[in-house]
């Protein structure tokens, strides 16, 4: 078929060409200075003897050469757009060196042929060439600038009566990725023969009724030939596009917020939850669940059933007026699918997960906290459902996102789903509870190093509550200044002293058992423990905190003949740097190594 050298964005450039050559005669003919077909009274003509235009009697040389010049303006628009699409169509680059020259190439004759023939004429009538160009000048001057007063109006008028009809729609600029389209695939024809072939070779999948045409090769990458168009976005994804509606595609940009310290809000927060929901949690426990959001918007909460696990984070939410999504996860959980949904080709509709609806409204929500909770999040593989956002939240923050679907060029997405990808807000903090037994799957390493995790192994005792225990509002703004507040400060940070203790402890873990931190895990302490400090913690309690639930449960399961030995080695190790008794969950943690060796 005829290859389409001409698009639509193309035909339009040439009409404004066309309109602009129109234009410049008319306000030729409005300067003349003989005035033989406007009366000199005109608008134009006033305006250019105010701008001190020298009146020039253009006579039939200069309406010629007028003319000239307008056609050979729309001519060479027209050959521009037709190399551009050449270029296009036969894959060069359209700025190439040779391009650029062909461009200007076609700009040069166009002017050597209208204004050439125009000063040929001249010269055989012997009139004055210099008023020629004077009248030409002039024209182009006053009709330049005609026109664009002409379009900016009409593109203004244009702009309100199109934003008018489509004031619930989503605004999309000219599309850059234009797809150049050489032919049309009306007929796929498949060599079944050479299919047993694509076992080692790659795969090829082909949709016969028009739709995604596309070829994986052994590589695993997958290049789509033709994308099928999809339906208005208020059909494919129906819960967003609502969400859209309803806050007019507007953020709500700031929420209030109770002016306190982190460590009012941890005795705060510990009062309500033993006051308001008879739940009992030691003061450090507290501590180490508010401080830790600042090192990592991960968090696993595990051990025995019904030690409020599952009512920490939801009585949280409650407490400074976050949002919350409680979701138990299901032993099918496989892939993030699950957890985000995916796009059903049947229906041709994405199957929206309210997980990604509550995603959704935590974009709309920037500085309302929004909490996640995976109940029971080992029932199934970790590592397999939830592997996505582990590997994205390692990120810079404004790359926390994950991709929903490939979407087509042409189509326009929710308002804040930008190119099927889905943007993970620092507003958001996801808390999985995990049980220890034999129902469970364990968690991976990679999972724990990832994470803050708390213990919970026994219910804390009733305490009398002082103080007060009345929920309040926290913003994620105010949250995060308090925190950047705590790790600013120079007394809360670690001192060289304290990494050189620490170091001396890690390295003899590290010679007897192989076990060391990574950068993840001094990342994490160097935010952690400024964090734990302000909310009223001593700096050895935190990095007592960090040593057994980073270090100590990777030896956890280890029955090797000197395994005891080095343990002994290590507890003496702890006391000489720190003191007895100052680790006392390392300490505790060890002896009941030794006591299983």
């Amino acid at each position: 078929m005829v290859k389409p050298f001409f698009t639509r964005k193309n035909l339009i450039v040439i009409a404004l060409s066309f309109f602009y050559a129109l234009v410049i005669v008319f306000t030729g003919v409005c300067i003349d200075g003989n005035h033989a077909i406007i009366s000199k009274k005109n608008i134009l003509n006033v305006i250019a003897t105010n701008l001190g235009f020298q009146s020039v009697a253009a006579g039939i040389v200069g309406f010629v050469t007028l003319l000239l010049i307008g056609i050979y303006i729309v001519l060479t628009v027209a050959a521009l757009c037709y190399a551009r699409r050449y270029a296009k169509v036969n894959k060069l680059k359209v700025f190439s060196g040779k391009m650029i020259l062909i461009y200007a190439a076609i700009v040069i004759l166009s002017i050597l042929l209208s204004l050439g023939l125009g000063i040929l004429i001249t010269v055989n009538r012997h009139e004055n060439i210099g008023l020629l160009m004077l009248f030409l000048s002039q024209t182009l001057a006053l009709g330049s600038l005609v026109y664009l007063a002409v379009f900016g109006l009409f593109a203004f008028a244009a702009m309100l009566v199109i934003n008018f009809f489509f004031i619930d729609k989503p605004f999309k600029f000219w599309d850059k990725n234009e797809e150049v389209k050489v032919e049309e695939v009306d007929d796929v024809e498949v060599d079944v023969t050479s299919s047993f072939d694509l076992e080692t070779k790659g795969s090829a999948s082909v949709n016969t009724s028009g739709g995604v045409v596309s070829a994986t090769g052994g590589d695993g990458i997958s290049t789509i030939k033709k994308v099928e168009e999809l339906d208005d976005r208020e059909k494919v994804f129906p819960a967003l596009f609502k969400m859209d509606i309803e806050y007019g595609g507007y953020s709500v940009e700031s929420v209030p917020s109770d002016d306190l310290s982190l460590e009012e809000l941890c005795e705060r927060f510990r009062n309500y939850l033993a006051k308001e929901e008879k739940l009992y949690f030691d003061i450090d426990t507290i501590r180490v669940f508010i401080s830790a959001f600042a090192a990592s918007h991960f968090m696993i909460l595990e051990g025995l059933s019904g030690t409020g696990k599952s009512s920490l984070p939801r009585y949280f939410a409650k407490f400074v007026k976050a949002n919350l999504f409680f979701v138990p996860v299901q032993t099918t959980w496989r892939d993030k699918t699950n957890v985000i949904g995916y796009f059903n080709d049947f229906s041709k509709t994405y199957s929206e997960t309210d997980f990604l609806l509550n995603l959704y409204h935590a974009n709309y929500n920037p500085d309302q906290i929004h909490v996640f909770v995976l109940d029971e999040m080992n029932i199934s593989r970790v590592e397999y459902y939830f592997a996505d956002f582990l590997s994205v939240l390692e990120y810079p923050e404004e790359e926390w996102k994950l991709r929903l679907m490939q979407l087509p060029h042409n189509f326009i997405p929710p308002a804040r789903l930008e190119d099927g990808l889905i943007q993970i807000p620092n507003n958001s903090y996801f808390i999985g509870t995990a049980n220890k037994d034999d129902s469970t799957f364990s968690i991976a390493d990679k999972v724990y190093d990832r994470a803050i995790t708390i213990d919970f192994d026994y219910r804390n005792e009733p305490f009398e509550v002082k103080g007060s225990s009345e929920p309040i509002s926290l913003s994620k703004s105010k949250l995060h200044s308090l925190y950047n507040e705590a790790q600013n400060k120079i007394e809360n940070k670690m001192t060289k002293e304290d990494y050189k203790k620490l170091e001396s402890i890690t390295d003899l873990i590290y010679e007897h058992f192989d076990v060391t931190f990574g950068n993840r895990i001094l990342n994490q302490i160097e935010v952690l423990v400024p964090t734990f400090i302000a909310c009223g913690g001593k700096k050895e309690d935190v990095l007592d905190f960090l040593l057994t639930r980073k270090v100590l449960v990777k030896i956890e399961g280890r029955f090797e003949e000197y395994v005891k030995g080095a343990l002994k080695q290590l507890l003496g190790a702890l006391e000489k740097a720190y003191g007895k008794g100052v680790f006392k969950r390392s300490e505790k943690a060890i002896n009941q190594m030794i006591k299983r060796l």
